[in-house]
């Protein structure tokens, strides 16, 4: 009886252990230093002209989107009226941003980005 219990507290101790070291080594495979990770770029401003579908005056707009929309010409996806005679414009970039630009009955555009 001595001997099984002395072989039980063997393997429990054993078992034990085991599951030591398997904690320890799933909290450093975890660990990722936040000194490696680089920050995203700065927004920048980028600029286009849009067309008012109504009146066909031309604007430049100026808009602050990610680094990564900087070379791209938005793609109009379409508009629509807005209150008190203003047109509401959405473009969308390649990379995936979205800008509606407001354009009110005397000429005044507003980015909403």
């Amino acid at each position: 009886m001595g001997r099984l219990l002395g072989l039980g507290l063997v393997i429990l101790a054993m078992v034990a252990a085991m599951g030591q070291q398997q904690v320890s080594q799933a909290k450093d495979c975890c660990v990722k230093p936040v000194c490696c990770v680089p920050p995203p770029p700065p927004p920048v401003e980028v600029s286009w002209c849009v067309e008012d579908p109504c009146t066909c005056c031309k604007y430049t707009v100026t808009a602050c989107l990610p680094a990564c929309c900087k070379c791209e010409t938005p793609c109009l996806v379409g508009w629509k009226p807005g209150l008190l005679g203003r047109k509401i414009l959405t473009y969308k970039f390649e990379c995936g941003e979205c800008v509606d630009v407001v354009i009110t009955k005397h000429g005044k555009t507003i980015v909403r980005d």
